[in-house]
């Protein structure tokens, strides 16, 4: 690692610990058969280190993001009908959770493709 430039050095620090040395082999690897030297190479390993390490971030994001399964809110819904239903108002309040539920949806569907379309571009 003494052999990299120090943007290379400060950059992969963003990468797992446990797999530092693997992507870091790997990034060398092509960079040789990519026949960079030089600037052009200290940049093209800082800029696919930063790559590698924001693809990483978006997968551990991901993975602690938790959407309700559909069959709990409905569940949920089924038990507190009685109370939703005794108030003049009802009506307002069923399309009130309506437009919230939609709109967390619609958010929901719009991270989900984001996400994907970063991570394909990256190409992980």
């Amino acid at each position: 690692m003494s052999e990299l430039p120090a943007p290379v050095r400060i950059v992969s620090r963003l990468l797992p610990a446990s797999d530092r040395d693997a992507i870091l082999g790997d990034l060398l690897e092509d960079a040789a058969y990519r026949g960079l030297g030089g600037t052009r190479r200290g940049l093209w390993l800082a800029s696919e280190c930063g790559t590698i390490a924001a693809g990483l971030s978006i997968a551990r994001v991901r993975g602690w993001l938790v959407v309700p399964p559909v069959r709990e809110l409905a569940a949920g819904l089924a038990v507190d009908r009685s109370r939703a239903f005794r108030s003049v108002q009802s009506a307002a309040g069923v399309l009130r959770a309506l437009i919230f539920c939609g709109s967390v949806a619609t958010l929901v569907l719009g991270v989900e493709l984001l996400v994907s379309s970063l991570l394909s571009a990256a190409g992980l």
